[in-house]
């Protein structure tokens, strides 16, 4: 069934526009077109005829071809008869000739009838000749409002326009569905979900040089914020003016400057590297200045708002599990001891989802620089005349305890249930969970057991004569795993771990009940090893390692079952959000270690890829712990960035629109004040004669 306007002696099928959704708006057409008591089906419409030029908002850009879908305002209300069309403005040009112009729709051909224009005479071509004798407007006679041509050309058609349809293929050189007939209009337009194309400046402004009612030159002046592209049309023949804007405004803000500052931080990425890019490809960007007055203001508390629904959610699903097992490790955001930020993480490793995050700032640096005294430079140490004043912690090993205690608190307080904990050997969170946390089994975790044991051994190797030990490395640290998963005790673990050193010796016998032989066939050949000599420095050094006090008692505490390899992965991860080379503020700091963690939550679950044909896929990597070796690891399918939707929906729909509750909610999360440095001048004499330093005079 063909739909039609609904209004009473209008069969138009042209330019129909629903109902509105609004019921108040929906009453008020029903009254201006007097259908209160009239039934019509529910897909009825009103064609644009009913409809004043003020009613679209985008009359404009139709009518000059920048535009294919005229969009109809929220508040906009049909009229019953057509609304009479004003005629352009006469001008006059010698010599002149009238004529009348035909419509080029067939229902509302008698509503510009009649209407007279002035011409100058011009050739026209054979095919402008046809054109006017089969009835229709030429190219010559002011531009037809709200037709159904979806764009404007300087191009005779050769044909007559009743055979040109929306789905001509000349129309779509790409072949796919196209969104240009004018009948289908949407009142709300996710500006953030609007494609963008790439468009060259010689070439838009070409749109904007002919006059769209007298086709004569205008006046152009352009203006530039940021992304956005403002053009103003002057006419001095017809007095026609217009003002094109290239992208809309989101609460007095571009929307495309916008997006641009949330596509940089929602992706992780650097601004920096960004205008490096847009630079080199001579598009118009934004300054730093727009992008830290937007991430400031919209962006952080944006992603601290989505942050804290996503933990929500989080912590009420380990809630419903029952008892959690939880793994917390330490991050600094620089490598060696010289770090600013640590962020200390807590992962569910039951459902493999980072569930909280604590990000505390050091404040003890050692750095060297130059002091300034009379207009000289003193090289020194900046220990004596730059003191950087304490805020929260004072080194980096008691930031590591401030943020376990910090999130393990949060959770306990949320009501969550932790049965058991997996960290590191920190001595720190050993005497604490010793001491207060009793009712709380906690263990070593195997993988950072076995990377200290390797450091160790990789020390001793370099000494003098102790080359021999390095060639067991492998062998030893593939022996501490065996022995920590085929154990089911703590005595078991020590008593195969303990065999180790004997079996360096080629000795296979132990005294251990537990473990009293080594379970190998006996090695002949080429399966005999570099085996160490008794009582010899390269021997009795390795043995101390390998059966040291500490490390035999904490391999009572191995973790029989979970581990941190998760939170390894997530460290990586946050590499790409938060390099190392690159300083943050604390809330930049903070919001990016947000963003890495919806990143790994939203993809900790994707399957292994496989090919066409079902096989599951692999690759060969050199991890940078393997020291050169290689190891097969399987591909997994390609990961997904929905929060980045989420994000934006939340900042488009919501935080521009009011964004004062969520300033509130981000200025409410502990900030400590910045580090600050007391400058401290030394007597110049003093200085010198302490240590020994040459006196540069400034120039």
């Amino acid at each position: 069934m063909v739909r039609r306007c609904s209004v009473a002696g209008c069969n138009s099928t042209a330019g129909l526009h629903s109902f509105p959704a609004d019921l108040k708006i929906r009453r008020q057409w029903l009254h201006a077109l007097g259908l209160e008591d009239r039934e019509f089906p529910p897909r009825a419409g009103v064609c644009k005829l009913h409809f004043t030029r003020d009613c679209f908002s985008n009359a404009m850009e139709v009518e000059m071809g920048f535009s294919t879908q005229l969009a109809l305002k929220r508040d906009a209300v049909p009229y019953a008869a057509p609304p009479a069309r004003t005629p352009p403005p006469q001008r006059r040009l010698a010599p002149t000739m009238t004529r009348e112009i035909g419509c080029q729709t067939e229902p509302v051909s008698s509503m510009y009838a009649g209407v007279q224009v002035n011409m100058k005479p011009m050739r026209r071509s054979k095919a402008t000749q046809s054109r006017v004798a089969n009835g229709t407007c030429d190219t010559g006679t002011p531009m037809e409002p709200f037709t159904e041509c979806p764009g404007a050309t300087s191009t005779p058609v050769k044909r007559k326009r009743c055979e040109v349809s929306t789905d001509d293929s000349s129309y779509h050189q790409d072949g796919s569905e196209s969104s240009m007939n004018c009948t289908r209009v949407s009142n709300e337009v996710l500006h953030h979900k609007v494609t963008k194309y790439i468009v060259y400046e010689d070439k838009l402004l070409e749109l904007f040089r002919r006059c769209p009612v007298c086709t004569r030159s205008v006046v152009v002046s352009q203006t530039i914020i940021g992304t956005l592209l403002r053009v103003k049309q002057h006419c001095a023949y017809c007095e026609y003016s217009s003002d094109w804007s290239s992208q809309p405004m989101v609460n007095n803000i571009p929307a495309g400057n916008l997006q641009l500052c949330a596509a940089v931080l929602f992706t992780g990425s650097s601004f920096c590297q960004i205008s490096k890019f847009l630079d080199a490809f001579k598009i118009q960007g934004i300054s730093e200045s727009c992008f830290n007055k937007h991430q400031a203001k919209l962006l952080i508390p944006t992603i601290n708002w989505q942050w804290k629904i996503d933990q929500d959610d989080a912590i009420e699903n380990a809630i419903a599990n029952g008892a959690v097992t939880l793994g917390g490790d330490m991050r600094a955001d620089s490598p060696g001891h010289s770090a600013k930020y640590g962020s200390y993480t807590m992962m569910d490793l039951k459902a493999n989802r980072v569930i909280d995050i604590q990000l505390v700032q050091v404040n003890n640096y050692t750095i060297k620089t130059f002091c300034y005294v009379n207009y000289y430079i003193l090289c020194i140490d900046l220990s004596i005349c730059l003191c950087l004043q304490s805020n929260e912690v004072g080194n980096h090993q008691q930031m590591e305890m401030e943020g376990f205690e910090r999130s393990l608190s949060l959770l306990e307080e949320r009501g969550v249930v932790v049965q058991s904990l997996v960290t590191d050997r920190h001595t720190g969170v050993q005497k604490f969970m010793r001491e207060q946390k009793k009712d709380i089994s906690h263990f070593f975790d195997l993988w950072h057991m076995g990377k200290g044991l390797g450091k160790k051994m990789d020390v001793l190797s370099k000494g003098k004569g102790l080359q021999d030990v390095g060639l067991w490395r492998k062998s030893v640290v593939n022996h501490l795993y065996w022995s920590a998963t085929t154990s089911t005790t703590g005595e078991e673990i020590v008593a195969k771990w303990s065999s180790v050193a004997n079996h360096i010796q080629n000795i296979h016998s132990h005294e251990n009940t537990l473990f009293p032989s080594c379970l190998h066939e006996p090695l002949v050949g080429d399966q005999t090893r570099h085996w160490l000599k008794p009582s010899t420095a390269a021997c009795e050094k390795f043995t101390a390692i390998l059966l040291s006090p500490r490390l035999l008692k904490d391999l009572h505490k191995i973790s029989p079952e979970y581990h941190t390899s998760g939170i390894e992965c997530f460290h990586s991860l946050i590499l790409k959000f938060s390099p190392k080379n690159t300083v943050f503020s604390f809330k930049e700091m903070l919001c990016r270690l947000q963003l890495a963690a919806m990143h790994y939550n939203e993809n900790a679950g994707r399957s292994q890829a496989s090919t066409a044909d079902g096989d599951l896929r692999y690759s060969i990597v050199f991890p940078k712990f393997k020291h050169g070796e290689f190891m097969v690891r399987a591909l997994k399918s390609n990961p997904t960035t929905g929060y980045i939707d989420k994000l934006m929906e939340l900042l488009f729909h919501h935080v521009v629109e009011e964004p004062q509750p969520y300033l509130d909610f981000s200025g409410q999360m502990a900030v400590p004040e910045k580090l600050c440095a007391q400058f401290i001048r030394p007597d110049k004499e003093e200085a010198v004669s302490r240590h020994g330093s040459r006196i540069f005079k400034i120039t």
